[in-house]
């Protein structure tokens, strides 16, 4: 089997990346080891509306409920109200994802990519230490596909990235480890997304409030890995359901664990090899959220390997030029959370109530992460020494 590029993961970076490759011309195979495409569901399910500006989706079949913004909570109550179009990408939609990552595999097929389920990447194919494509097993029978690009969209467990000698690892504290029900007869009284912060909440993390409909919640918790141990997650999102009245009589219809990064993106290009998605680490580090920057990255990497395709140039010189173009439209604020993330961990719950106290009739039409921070700062002289090393990146 000869290939322009394979694509390893059918997620949105994957399906997206196939999509604008094959758009360009070139010969893709998006394989992917589960036997159907978004299932398991492995996401809280939300995404900013600014999906609708990618033209990548017909109709709305993949939209359970539009928000209309978010809720910060903080350990006392204290509740920061944001408007859904400054509320960042986790608060638009929330999705049925299962349809969501199909709509999104069935644009790349339709743009001229081929598919192939149940069909696990075991390697990389090698000749005289050149990358050719890989070894897989598809439905337990071994093949080798040979390719000019290899792919890695395999979330952030990726063996392409490891393969290919990049540094994969994750430590703890660049890991969450995170556990969601659906939950049905809850009460959902608006459309708000919600998340609730707190070191005995969810330490290093936040529960989040998903609202699907008017009876139906995705309600999960993500955690820090370093700050946890087995089980903890699900004993904490149950203590917090057993907390809400409006949750507690709720019934469970699906139960979800996972892991999401929030770390610093990594090196996304070698010869022949590119990253996108959680792979590449291309997630927000204080939210986990990462559905947009998967969107965008993987139309950036597939228009490049387009480009490379046409050029006959699969070297690392030639396809850096997409991870130029996502340090550029994303890199900087990813690098930027990555430090918001270290200094609100420092936070404890009295520094957090105080801050929401600061924002609860804070005029975000006006919002921006410098401007939040100044009006912190002016409020509470206090938080600068802490706050300086985040100002200093939000500057940048």
């Amino acid at each position: 089997m000869k290939y322009d590029v394979v694509v390893i993961g059918s997620g949105p970076a994957g399906s997206v990346t196939a999509r604008f490759a094959a758009q360009a011309g070139a010969k893709v195979l998006i394989i992917e080891r589960r036997a159907e495409v978004g299932v398991p569901v492995l996401c809280g399910e939300g995404i900013s509306r600014k999906v609708d500006h990618y033209h990548l989706l017909e109709g709305k079949r993949w939209v359970a409920n539009s928000m209309d913004g978010a809720r910060i909570i903080s350990p006392d109550g204290t509740r920061v109200k944001i408007a859904a179009q400054f509320a960042g990408a986790e608060t638009g939609y929330v999705l049925y994802r299962d349809i969501f990552d199909q709509e999104l595999a069935r644009g790349a097929v339709h743009a001229g990519a081929k598919l192939m389920t149940n069909t696990n990447a075991i390697g990389l194919l090698k000749k005289n230490d050149k990358i050719v494509g890989i070894k897989a097993l598809c439905q337990d029978e071994p093949m080798d596909i040979e390719a000019d690009v290899v792919v890695g969209a395999d979330g952030v467990e990726s063996k392409v990235g490891k393969w290919a000698g990049i540094k994969t690892t994750l430590k703890p504290d660049d890991l969450e480890t995170c556990v969601q029900y659906t939950l049905t007869n809850v009460d959902c009284p608006d459309a708000f997304c919600d998340f609730y912060l707190g070191k005995k909440i969810a330490p290093g993390g936040y529960v989040w409030v998903f609202p699907k409909g008017k009876d139906v919640a995705n309600v999960g918790i993500g955690i820090l890995s370093s700050l946890s141990e087995s089980g903890l997650a699900l004993k904490l999102l149950d203590d917090f359901i057993a907390r809400h009245p409006e949750l507690k009589k709720g019934e469970p219809v699906r139960l979800l664990s996972g892991a999401d990064p929030v770390a610093k993106p990594i090196e996304s290009v070698r010869d022949h090899i590119v990253l996108v998605g959680d792979a590449a680490r291309h997630v927000d580090p204080i939210t986990g959220g990462g559905l947009t920057t998967a969107i965008e990255g993987g139309m950036m990497a597939g228009e490049v390997i387009g480009d490379a395709v046409k050029s006959q140039r699969f070297d690392r010189d030639f396809l850096i030029t997409y991870e130029k173009r996502w340090q550029e439209a994303y890199g900087k604020k990813l690098l930027r959370n990555y430090i918001a993330k270290d200094v609100l961990l420092d936070m404890d719950d009295k520094t957090l109530n105080m801050l929401a106290d600061s924002l609860k009739d804070y005029k975000f039409e006006e919002f921006s992460t410098l401007s939040i921070l100044k009006a912190l700062v002016g409020k509470h002289p206090s938080l600068l020494m802490k706050m300086a090393p985040l100002m200093k990146a939000a500057r940048a």
